[in-house]
C-alpha cells in the first residue's frame, strides 16, 4: 500500500467524489489504506461543514431607557443581560459580555 501526502489525498478525495466507484473499489484501484481513506473523507466533510455551517444572525434591537427605578451606585453597571431564544431558553450574562461570545453561545444552544 502506498502512503500519499496531504496534497495527493486532497486530489484523491476530489477524484473519488466525482467518480462513481464505491469506497472499497476506489481504495483497491489506487492501492490505498481503507481506514486512512475514510479518515480523509471525514476530514473533508468536517472542514466543509465548518466552512458552510450556519452563521449566527442577530435581529436588530432598539435600546430604550428603562422605566424601572434607577439603581443605586454601580448596581446598574453590573446588572445582567438576558437573552431569550425562540425555544424559550433564557441565558443571563454579565453586562459587558462579548457579542461574539454571546453569538457562539446562542449558536450552540439552538
Amino acid at each position: 500500500m502506498r502512503r500519499p501526502g496531504h496534497d495527493e489525498w486532497v486530489n484523491l478525495i476530489a477524484e473519488y467524489e466525482s467518480g462513481g466507484l464505491t469506497q472499497k473499489e476506489f481504495v483497491e484501484k489506487h492501492a490505498l489504506p481503507f481506514h486512512t481513506f475514510q479518515y480523509w473523507l471525514y476530514r473533508k466533510s468536517k472542514k466543509h461543514s465548518v466552512e458552510s455551517g450556519p452563521t449566527t444572525k442577530f435581529l436588530p434591537v432598539q435600546v430604550v431607557e428603562s422605566t424601572a427605578p434607577k439603581a443605586r451606585g454601580d448596581e446598574a453597571a453590573t446588572a445582567p443581560i438576558e437573552v431569550e431564544l425562540p425555544s424559550g431558553v433564557r441565558v443571563r450574562l454579565a453586562s459587558g459580555t462579548s457579542a461574539r461570545y454571546v453569538g457562539e453561545l446562542v449558536a450552540v444552544l439552538k
